[in-house]
This record gives C-alpha cells, sequence and structure tokens, in this order.
C-alpha cells in the first residue's frame, strides 16, 4: 500500500508530534488525511482522495492485492484565459473501470490508470440508470449556477441536455432509467420580493410538462424525491399534514399525496435508497443521532454485525451485502474511518481514515439530554464533559448558526478542544433549529432575541442547578445567527455570562435587511427573512429591542469580536458597528479581522490564529482550572 507523505515542514512537524496530551490546536485542526472513499460497483477496487495541507490526491486501491497507485495529484492548469488549481473533490463511480471525478468546476471521466476518458460537464450529480453499476451514464450539472442538467455518457462523451419549463431547479425526480420526470422550480417577480415554488411532472420523457401544485416561497411544500415504474405515481418528501418529513405517494392524476412509504413519527427522513416498493431498501433518519434502517434483509444482516464489531458509532454500508461492502464509520471520538468488509469470508480491514495522527489523542465523548423550557417546551441539546469534570466546571455555551440549521452528534473540533482545556461544552438545539419537526421549527419564527434566546437561558440554568456549570465561570460563544445569540445573550440575561465571542455575527436585524449581504441581494433570501424573522419596515422599534448594536450600554461583560473581511452572508460592517458602539461605551471589547477570509475560515493560518485567541480569552475571563 502506498503511503501518504504531507509536503510541508509545518505540517510534517504536526504529523511528527505523537503524543497522548490533550488535544492541541495544531492537532485538531491539521488536514493530513483521507477525504472520502468509495467502493467499485464489483468490489474490486477503491477510489480514495487525500489531503496534505496543500495538494489532494486521488488514489485506487486494489482490493485484491492491497496495493494503490495515485491517479491525479493537484496541479496548476490553464485552460484558455483561466488559470487554476485542479484537484479531485469528488468521486463517481461510471463503471467497474471507469471513475467520474469532479475538480471544483469541472468534472471528467478517467480509466483505472489516470487517463482522461471525457469531458462531463461542471459536477456529477450521480448515476443516471438505478440498478445498472455497469451503465456510463451520469447525471451532470452543465450549469450549477442555473441549475441547468443533463445526462452524459462517462465513456464517450455523449450528451442530452434535460429539459423542463422556466426556473431555478431546486428538486427534480428520475426514473429507474434516467429520465427526467418531475421537478421543482422558484420564479420571483421581477419588481417585488414575491416568489413561487411550483411542482412540474411529465409521464414520459417525450410528453408535455404539467403543473402539479405551486406555493409560496415561505409555505411548506411538497418536493419530487423520485419517479416509481408505476403510472402516474410520484415518490414525494412532505410533511404536510405531520410534523416530519416523510417519503409518500403521490397521483399526479388526481394530484393528491396518498399512502405513506416511509415516516418517523419524531424524526425527519434525510435519504432513501430505491426508485419502486420492490427495490426499497434504506431509509436514513436525522434525530439527535442520524440512523440508517435497513428493510432489504440482506443489508440488515450486514448491519447488525458491523454495528457488533464497531460499537457507539454511526456505520454507513454501501457495495454488495453478499461481497464487498464498504464500511464509512464515524462518532463523537472519531473522527472518521473506512473498513471494507468482506462478507464470504467474514473478514473486516481498516482502510483509511479521516484524521491518522489522532489515533493516541484522547476524545471526550457527546452526551444527549434535553430540558424544559420557561414555556414548558422540551429543548434537545448535545453537552460535552471536560475528563475529571462532572460537576462545578467552567462552561462554553456553543451556539450554531442558521438559526434554521442544528448541531449533529460527531466528532467536533471545537467542541473537543475546549473540552481538552477544562471546558464542558453546551450545544442547545434551541426552537428555530431545524430537523426536529415543523412545530418545533416554526415555533422560532418571529422568535430573534425573545423565545429562542430563552430556550438557551433555561439550558444554562438547568446545568448551574445540577452542579455541572460553575455559575461564576459561563461565556457564550457563537458565529453568525450563532454571534448573534452571543451578543444578545450578554445583554438579556448579563448575571449568566462572564464574557461573550460573535465571529462574523449578526449585530443588528433591521441593518441585516438592507445591508450589503448576498441575502440582501435575494429575492428568495429577503422573502424568507420577512417570512421567518419580520419585517423591519413595519414594526422597527419591536427590532431595535433585540438588537445587541443599538443596546450595546446594557453589556457588562468582555466581548470578544471576530470577523472575516470579504463575509458577503454577514458583511464585516456587523461587527466594526458593534467594536465602535462598544467602545463608545466604555465597553471592554477585543477586535480580530481576518484578510481574504469570508463568512468562515478557509486558510490554515486563520484558523489557528482563531482558536489561540479564543482559548486565551476564554482563560483570562472564566479561567479553565489548572491541570
Amino acid at each position: 500500500m502506498r503511503f501518504f507523505f504531507c509536503r510541508c515542514a509545518l505540517l510534517w512537524a504536526w504529523a511528527c508530534t505523537a503524543t497522548a496530551a490533550p488535544l492541541s490546536v495544531i492537532e485538531a485542526i491539521n488536514p493530513l488525511g483521507a477525504v472520502s472513499a468509495s467502493l467499485a460497483p464489483d468490489g474490486r477496487h477503491a477510489a480514495m482522495i487525500f489531503f496534505d495541507g496543500f495538494t489532494y490526491e486521488l488514489q485506487v486501491y486494489d482490493v485484491a492485492s492491497h496495493a494503490s497507485k495515485v491517479l491525479y495529484r493537484s496541479q496548476r492548469v490553464e485552460e484558455g484565459y483561466w488559470r487554476f488549481t485542479k484537484s479531485p473533490t469528488r468521486v463517481t463511480w461510471a463503471g467497474n473501470d471507469l471513475l467520474a471525478v469532479d475538480f471544483g468546476i469541472e468534472a471528467e471521466s478517467m480509466d483505472l490508470d489516470g487517463n482522461k476518458v471525457a469531458d462531463l460537464g461542471e459536477e456529477v450529480i450521480g448515476r443516471a440508470e438505478a440498478g445498472k453499476p455497469d451503465s456510463p451514464w451520469l447525471l451532470v450539472y452543465t450549469d450549477v449556477e442555473d441549475g441547468d442538467i443533463a445526462r452524459v455518457n462517462a465513456r464517450t462523451g455523449q450528451r442530452k441536455k434535460l429539459r423542463y419549463p422556466s426556473g431555478k431547479v431546486t428538486n427534480w425526480a428520475f426514473d429507474s432509467r434516467g429520465e427526467l420526470l418531475a421537478v421543482t422550480l422558484v420564479n420571483s417577480a421581477f419588481w417585488r420580493d414575491v416568489s413561487t415554488v411550483s411542482n412540474w411532472y411529465r409521464p414520459s420523457a417525450d410528453a408535455e410538462w404539467q403543473k402539479l401544485a405551486e406555493f409560496g416561497i415561505g409555505d411548506d411544500y411538497w418536493t419530487p424525491a423520485f419517479a416509481p415504474d408505476e403510472p402516474h405515481t410520484l415518490a414525494i418528501w412532505s410533511r404536510q399534514g405531520r410534523d416530519t418529513y416523510a417519503l409518500f405517494r403521490y397521483d399526479t392524476a388526481r394530484r393528491e399525496i396518498g399512502e405513506l412509504m416511509a415516516g418517523h413519527p419524531t424524526q425527519d427522513i434525510l435519504s432513501a435508497d430505491g426508485i419502486d416498493p420492490s427495490a426499497f431498501e434504506r431509509v436514513t433518519t436525522r434525530g439527535m443521532r442520524v440512523e440508517e434502517v435497513w428493510f432489504n434483509p440482506a443489508w440488515g444482516g450486514v448491519k447488525t454485525v458491523v454495528d457488533q464489531a464497531l460499537p457507539n458509532r454511526i456505520n454507513r454500508l454501501s457495495g454488495n451485502p453478499r461481497g464487498m461492502v464498504m464500511v464509512y464509520s464515524y462518532s463523537d471520538v472519531e473522527p472518521g474511518e473506512w473498513y471494507l468488509l468482506d462478507t464470504p469470508k467474514g473478514a473486516l480491514l481498516r482502510l483509511t481514515r479521516r484524521r491518522p495522527l489522532l489515533d493516541e489523542v484522547p476524545m471526550r465523548p457527546m452526551e444527549i439530554m434535553q430540558y424544559p423550557a420557561a414555556d414548558g417546551l422540551t429543548v434537545p441539546a448535545f453537552l460535552t464533559r471536560p475528563a475529571d469534570g462532572a460537576h462545578g466546571v467552567p462552561l462554553v455555551v456553543l451556539i450554531h448558526g442558521g438559526p434554521t440549521a442544528r448541531d449533529y452528534w460527531g466528532w467536533n473540533e471545537e467542541v473537543q478542544l475546549l473540552a481538552a482545556r477544562g471546558y464542558a461544552v453546551f450545544q442547545p438545539q434551541f426552537r428555530g433549529s431545524s430537523g426536529f419537526g415543523k412545530r418545533f421549527e416554526q415555533a422560532g419564527y418571529g422568535q430573534w432575541g425573545l423565545s429562542m434566546q430563552d430556550d438557551v437561558s433555561a439550558g444554562v440554568r438547568q446545568l448551574i442547578r445540577q452542579g455541572v456549570a460553575d455559575p461564576q465561570r459561563i461565556c457564550i460563544v457563537g458565529a453568525s445567527y450563532g454571534g448573534y445569540a452571543a451578543l444578545w445573550g450578554l445583554v438579556k440575561t448579563p448575571e449568566l455570562y462572564r464574557c461573550g465571542v460573535s465571529f462574523a455575527g449578526v449585530t443588528d436585524i433591521e441593518f441585516m435587511m438592507h445591508d450589503s449581504s448576498d441575502r440582501a441581494g435575494s429575492k428568495v433570501a429577503r422573502e424568507l427573512m420577512l417570512t421567518r424573522i419580520g419585517d423591519a419596515r413595519v414594526n422597527q422599534e419591536k427590532f431595535d429591542q433585540v438588537s445587541p448594536l443599538k443596546q450595546a450600554a446594557r453589556i457588562q461583560a468582555p466581548v470578544l469580536l471576530m470577523h472575516g473581511e470579504q463575509d458577503r452572508r454577514v458583511p464585516i460592517a456587523h461587527g466594526e458597528k458593534m467594536k465602535k458602539a462598544l467602545e463608545a461605551q466604555g465597553k471592554p471589547v477585543q477586535w480580530l479581522q481576518f484578510p481574504e477570509e469570508g463568512h468562515g475560515l478557509h486558510y490554515l493560518a486563520n484558523e489557528k490564529k482563531y482558536y489561540d485567541t479564543l482559548l486565551e480569552f476564554l482563560d483570562n475571563h472564566i479561567g479553565a482550572p489548572e491541570r
């Protein structure tokens, strides 16, 4: 097997510093390791992409001989007027001997020797013909921005553009032959912020398109999933008439939602495999932990065996349940590993890992908890405790962005770094978070700074009552919406927090409605903000009352503000305005801006600076105990 060496002196120094000490910043952000791995349809080869901090490398692994070879490594290329670094980012098998490789802005197919076979388009969506592993036909984006898609033969380059009514495609459904039979389109009015979502269908590839339903952009609309081999039938994603997303049969002639195909009373169905009921094999749910449920008995047996061999993990399976199986396995204390399971022999071989250099570094488990909000709503959350820190420890309240988003159970570098420094980490999934049902999500609409913030406070107070957190050593930290919540927590509940940290945080809701962000420039995004947050033009006073910027005088604790200079989602003006407001009030504020960064951190040097600054700030203000 080929060994993978890094090419950067600094990263090489990191790689050579094996230690059993608590996780360090350098170890946590070190990117050396595998990015992805996938198995060929016949199970004879695996394609793997590795990253060494500078370059991506695509390798193919021979399952029988255990040998691997490099097919492609990142390189500078010139194409017309463009010069760019061409790096492999994703692989789709287009046959047993043919790979479809995404390179970020283009995709091409190559053979097992790394020779280019055909240009495919801008990005591969997936295989076009379900149940035909040797078929070279793929679905690809020919224009990602406009949503244009086509069927392309990965061996010949032959393509067929898929046509549909005018609009931006957000969802689509194909039949088992790869024919596009249903789409969801978004269209916006030219002069007004009014957008519609429409679902369209055709019974065959040469039939006329017909509109099945139309909704407002803020409505709870259904979307097509796939087209079973049954006349006048679609499988759709919907939560109409229920609280969670499920898979339903839809009658295109009557234009009615029919019987439930797969659903869970408290968890959304994330994905499903199978084109028709005879091939319906698996669904994936997203509760506090992602789970796979297999309906295929052969796969169900394999899953049981794998879960016994790799307990307390999320194990994702692909391949042949009676042959070679690829297992992707991860957990709260394991960043991710890929295994090959030879089912006839009952042999399980670890193929590669995401973060191999963390093998001897101790990690802390992520607990799942729930607590009552002030109005009785049950709020789910994650809690990660430091080693030997069950009671009376400093607490970091880590707020996710979105806010229509959520945290997941799994390895998290920020959580692990904080726990390694002696901090407990509390991640509340406050109302408005997604993935916990329609009622829970919609309970957060119009509640910035109100009940959404109260949910956070209720969880912090419970941890204080239980003796988990030292009430004198609690800091609230977040990014984007989480940055807003961190700042507002300092205003609304100053008795709870000794400090606050906002990275790329919204500082004023009214300003967010007309700043220079990409959301303010999007009709759809503006309309969704009006639906989910409210209209500041109608009642600006309401938004001023929950504005960290306009209420800066009420902040008592020290604040750390960090922002990327190139942020288009929450422009740096939000942070700059907050900094000036705090300074004008004589409040303690620390400022750090990152050149060449946007709404997140891309460069390792900046990521290290972020964590070094954050940890020093926390140590200064809520003082992790001596270790």
